[in-house]
């Protein structure tokens, strides 16, 4: 049966995905791209069987399984997912925030109510940055388009280190997320993700070479992207992280209470034959 892949069509997706587009993949696999909003909407509704959306989807809404094993995180920055403001963060009264991503858009008010004392308005908007600064005193733009270019006259606050300095754990963005009954469907599905990922891991500089054609950016930023800036694994220290994150929503009101831990495909929540 073939198994429809949702990903995000950004350069940290590339080793998780690119497999199933090369000779080396012998599976039956439809890969579908969208922005991580639109991913949690298409897997929800069954238009794709697994998809590595935002975290904070399964995190804010009961449903969603995580497939052990695999994310895509950073301990430290992570050079994507940046807010640039005119003015130091603790001064912001209005900040625009990309509507391509709810996790990171819960990260922002965290880090600057908790870090630097600040409580702006928030405003949703499309990532377009001049238009975001032209509105706000801040936006917060994620993805590849802005992913190293800097912008005039901004204090660019990388969300990732921002989030190292106040926990001291990695931050998880996204996940391969599926809904529970996909366990039934396709009870391989960790297997193949796996392998998947662990092909591209392989091939970093293959794939930093390759998408820096594709993307327009050089080859030295996407490898040290891929191989400083990501982390492709979901162990304790990203669980804490993203345990950690789930229980500061909740406090801040951004997620509904009290906390309940996303169950594991496979796991004790699994539907069983």
């Amino acid at each position: 049966m073939r198994l429809r892949v949702g990903s995000v069509p950004y350069l940290n997706a590339k080793p998780l995905v690119d497999w199933f587009h090369s000779p080396d993949c012998n599976e039956d696999v439809e890969v579908v791209y969208a922005v991580p909003s639109e991913l949690a909407r298409m897997v929800r509704a069954g238009e794709v069987d697994v998809c590595n959306c935002s975290i904070f989807e399964s995190l804010s809404q009961p449903g969603l399984c995580l497939v052990p094993d695999i994310s895509i995180s950073s301990d430290g920055p992570v050079k994507s997912v940046r807010l640039f403001a005119k003015k130091p963060a603790a001064n912001l009264k209005s900040v625009a925030l990309d509507t391509s991503s709810l996790t990171s858009a819960a990260l922002a008010k965290v880090i600057l109510s908790e870090l630097y004392g600040c409580d702006p308005l928030y405003i949703s908007h499309a990532p377009d940055l001049d238009q975001m600064l032209s509105a706000c005193d801040a936006g917060l733009i994620i993805g590849d388009l802005k992913l190293f270019a800097l912008h005039a006259d901004t204090q660019v606050y990388d969300l990732g280190e921002c989030w190292q300095r106040l926990t001291c754990l990695p931050f998880v963005y996204a996940a391969w997320q599926a809904p529970l009954a996909v366990q039934l469907k396709h009870p391989e599905l960790p297997n193949i993700l796996s392998r998947a990922r662990d092909w591209g891991v392989a091939r970093l500089d293959k794939l930093a070479k390759r998408w820096a054609v594709e993307m327009h950016l050089p080859y030295e930023r996407c490898l040290d992207y891929f191989t400083n800036a990501m982390d492709y694994d979901l162990g304790d220290r990203q669980l804490a992280g993203m345990n950690l994150y789930q229980d500061k929503c909740t406090n801040h009101g951004l997620i509904p209470t009290p906390p309940v831990r996303v169950p594991m495909f496979g796991g004790e929540d699994s539907p069983k034959y």
